[in-house]
């Protein structure tokens, strides 16, 4: 169904072109009010002042009055709603084509100014009754259609339909007789039309007009046109010569859908920024050139040339000099603000296009903004030109890398897509050592045309070698120089942030990883770091976070060198920071020792675990990365520590566990023969949780001979607990019972609460799954006391599931229904999916038996989507118990 809006004339909604019908009052005048302001949040306050007609309700009253409103607002509109709900108000959710207020804007934008007028079915609103409405909002809709209609009336004029007019703008002058505009065009309608005497006579029927009601004179505009007719000298109609300036586009154009459709939006300013080589002048003239006939009055372009290796930018001054020449004007002033008057005066009233391209700053645009409504203006900038936007209201357009399919279409514009079928890996490799970079395509696309003999998987391995050199010295495209003019246009202390960066061995990074590189204070490295995306030599793709573009982190590479200094201290202060952030989350001893830092650096700290598993979370792709660049350096100790200080986190996040077995398994071979068992014993209870059964024995075996042959009685009962665990996978439940309680009594005799509280939270666990829950309450119980009086609120919290579980074993329903809701809380804030789907499946049987079914089903329903999630073997016999439930 579709639905549509009208407020250009009476108040209307259609669903499927038939009238909807709605309650008059106040659901009008509210419905009125949010379709002004479509899809923006109207404040409750701005709602109730209207909606009452500045009379509301006492304040108490006032929301609950207006919720009432809105529901009976949105029951009428049945299919029609269009209103949503948002913090602080409600909003008219509207497409750009349901609101005839919407489409008239962007027609007149666009230079459609007839169909725009057309849309005009009458005064404005005049079905509902609004004091309020018809004071504030109506009269700026009234100015809104008297404006295009005097832009679509000079238009007419211009192209010779003076004597079409006559009638029409009686009509108008009647209608609004204190509208000079509509009498100037009167006036030249009717010289146009060869009745000079009536144009003189209309002059001074405005005159006596404008001295009765207001006690003034006509204007200089109307008495200067007054003059001409006078003299029979009027100028003719239409601008004269007509610039068309767009320089030719690119053949092989691809992609950018969204962008252009972006493009093609109404708006006066906008800025398409990217890195060098990205497509932005490209995809700007592809459009203007399709958009051309937008814009009768012509089209301008000028290349800035912000960051141009063999000139410097443009000044404003001189800008403004070739644009007037471009419009015809042949004195051009010597004044620089006064050739900024000039073009200012030029382009007023004109719909035109103005193109500045490659721009360097919001300084060397500014000057050249034209201030009228009718010209559109599109820069190009490898800068954000941040105060375009924030002074001077400009939208802006991002350019990103390609996606695979229009990289791969790019290439096939100037190969032929046979060439790329018949090696379909070796062009994807390709598309992707170019990084979806357009300028980088375009010349690898040129080379492979020019062989066409040799094989694409030739040209795929010359760029996986020398990556920029296969990408340069190409006549004048070489991606290398395009990027060096960038950098060159950085501050010294910019271009050290920028060569530095490239040290980095993880995929992206936060502020805190640049200002350890850049050895400068967190502030300053925002600062460095805003300024680098803003030229868009580095990348943020979500808040607080950067990276570098692959192209652009092989040039910094160039540029930087091999710095093993700066390696080593990011190295140590990732390492050092995670075990900051592992002492923040886990109270027992760890089973390898830190050790020295040896650069220097200082790590960060963690106020609380959930901080620090946080940065855990944000940090993993950079500290899998660590540890083959650590081991290719040399530095195993630093390697060894990162899969031995994760234990915690992989508790939680559940879906690292068989990319942490790859890093346990790389680190196996440091270390001592103590530390070599204890990674053992992690690795074993990874493999488990894999379903890697016969490999975690195998682990297991391996650090339980370790320790009894060294007689290390803490080694023993840590690999006796998590042994427990590939038992219990197996089902073998009576081994599980008894290795459990083996390890408790090895554990017992170390007095750590940590490995205590855990190994008693094993013994429950293995007693809940054989049914012998009077016998699991005590253990638990015990954990519980241990880890409170530890503060372990992450432990306190899980194991609650398994008291949660005993409880309901021994049919004490309410306790374990309190018991579970701790539980589930402390899984939701922790983030730990795996123990909020035990506790939710646990919770459903509670409440089943306390015959709360539709509870009962909400639980196993969320259960079941965390454990689809998580590929849990359990989900089957989930699904099916819930579906039995959902039967009955």
């Amino acid at each position: 169904m579709r639905a549509e809006y009208r407020v250009l004339g009476p108040l209307e909604v259609l669903l499927d072109g038939e009238p909807v019908p709605l309650p008059g009052g106040r659901c009008h005048v509210l419905l009125a009010t949010l379709l002004l302001r479509p899809n923006r949040l109207v404040p409750v306050d701005e709602l109730v002042d209207h909606v009452w007609d500045g009379e509301p309700p006492t304040a108490g009253r006032a929301h609950k009055s207006l919720q009432m409103v809105v529901r009976r607002l949105r029951v009428a509109l049945g299919d029609a709603d269009c209103v949503r709900t948002l913090p602080g108000g409600y909003q008219a959710a509207l497409d750009p084509d349901q609101l005839d207020l919407l489409r008239f804007r962007a027609l007149a934008s666009s230079g459609d100014l007839g169909v725009a007028s057309a849309l005009w079915r009458g005064p404005a609103l005049v079905n509902v009754r609004s004091d309020r409405l018809h004071r504030d909002d109506v009269p700026l809709l009234v100015n809104e259609r008297l404006s295009v209609l005097e832009r679509r009336l000079e238009a007419d004029l211009d192209r010779g339909l003076a004597g079409e007019l006559v009638a029409e703008l009686r009509s108008l002058v009647a209608e609004h007789p204190l509208r000079e505009t509509f009498w100037r065009h009167l006036m030249l309608a009717l010289y146009r039309s060869g009745r000079q005497s009536e144009a003189l006579k209309a002059y001074h029927e405005v005159r006596a007009v404008l001295v009765d009601e207001l006690g003034v004179d006509p204007g200089p505009e109307l008495r200067e046109l007054h003059e001409q007719i006078l003299r029979a000298d009027v100028p003719v109609g239409g601008r004269g010569v007509v610039p068309r300036q767009l320089p030719g586009v690119v053949r092989s154009f691809v992609g950018r859908d969204a962008e252009l459709d972006l493009l093609d939006e109404p708006g006066g300013l906008t800025v398409v920024h990217g890195v060098g080589g990205i497509g932005k002048t490209a995809m700007t003239l592809k459009w203007a050139r399709a958009a051309r006939d937008r814009f009768p009055d012509g089209d301008l372009y000028l290349n800035l040339r912000g960051f141009d290796p063999d000139a410097a930018p443009v000044e404003p001054a001189a800008a403004a000099e070739i644009l007037l020449i471009g419009l015809g004007l042949e004195e051009i002033p010597a004044n620089p603000e006064a050739r900024f008057a000039s073009l200012r005066t030029i382009l007023h009233d004109r719909r035109l296009l103005l193109v500045l391209d490659n721009a360097a700053s919001s300084r060397q645009v500014v000057p050249l903004l034209p201030g009228a409504a009718g010209v559109r203006v599109v820069v190009t900038s490898r800068n954000q030109l941040r105060a375009l936007v924030s002074r001077h209201d400009a939208t802006t357009i991002e350019l990103r890398q390609l996606d695979f399919p229009a990289a791969r279409l790019l290439l096939a514009a100037v190969l032929g897509g046979g060439r790329l079928d018949a090696e379909p890996d070796a062009a994807r490799d390709v598309v992707e050592l170019c990084g979806g970079l357009p300028l980088a395509l375009r010349v690898v696309a040129e080379r492979v045309a020019r062989f066409p003999d040799t094989s694409l998987r030739e040209f795929a391995a010359e760029l996986e070698n020398t990556r920029l050199d296969a990408l340069s010295d190409f006549d004048d495209v070489d991606v290398r120089a395009v990027f060096s003019w960038s950098y060159q246009a950085l501050d010294p202390e910019s271009a050290r942030a920028f060569r530095l960066l490239s040290v980095h061995f993880g995929p992206d990074f936060d502020v805190s990883a640049a200002a350890v590189l850049a050895e400068v204070p967190i502030a300053q490295a925002r600062r460095l770091l805003e300024r680098l995306v803003a030229d868009h030599l580095v990348q943020s793709r979500s808040p607080g976070r950067y990276d570098l573009h692959d192209l652009l982190r092989a040039y910094s590479a160039e540029l930087c060198g091999d710095d093993e200094k700066s390696a080593l201290r990011l190295a140590e202060w990732y390492v050092h920071t995670l075990v900051n952030a592992a002492d923040a989350v886990q109270g027992t001893k760890h089973m390898v020792q830190a050790g020295e830092i040896t650069s220097g650096v200082v790590p960060r700290g963690f106020s609380s675990s959930s901080e620090a598993l946080s940065w855990i979370r944000d940090e993993w792709r950079n500290l899998k990365a660590l540890v083959p660049a650590a081991i290719a350096h040399g530095w195993t100790r630093l390697a060894l520590l990162v899969p031995a200080y994760l234990s915690r986190y992989l508790n939680i996040d559940t879906g690292r566990r068989p990319e942490a077995v790859e890093l346990h398994e790389q680190v196996l071979t440091f270390g001592t023969d103590r530390e070599q068992a204890m990674l053992q014993i992690k690795l074993a209870s990874l493999y488990c949780h894999c379903a890697r059964f016969d490999e975690a024995l195998g682990a297991y075996e391996f650090a339980l001979r370790y320790a009894r042959e060294s007689g290390d009685r803490r080694a023993e009962g840590v690999a006796l607990l998590n042994v427990v665990g590939a038992y219990e996978r197996l089902g073998d439940l009576e081994n599980a019972l008894a290795t459990s309680r083996e390890g408790a009594a090895v554990i017992s005799e170390l007095g750590e609460p940590y490995l205590e509280c855990t190994s008693r939270a094993n013994v429950s666990l293995i007693l809940n799954e054989l049914g012998r829950y009077e016998e699991a309450l005590p253990e638990i119980t015990a954990a519980i006391a241990i880890a409170a009086d530890m503060g372990e609120e992450y432990v306190h919290s899980r194991i609650h599931t398994m008291y949660g579980h005993s409880l309901a074993g021994v049919g004490r329903l309410d306790e374990a229904e309190r018991a579970l809701g701790i539980a589930l809380e402390g899984a939701v804030r922790f983030g730990d999916r795996e123990n909020e789907g035990d506790a939710l499946r646990h919770l459903g049987g509670v409440l089943v038996r306390l015959e709360r079914r539709d509870e009962a089903v909400t639980a196993w329903r969320r259960a079941a989507e965390l454990w689809r999630d998580l590929r849990d073997d359990r989900l089957g016999e989930l699904v099916a118990q819930l579906a039995e439930l959902e039967e009955g």
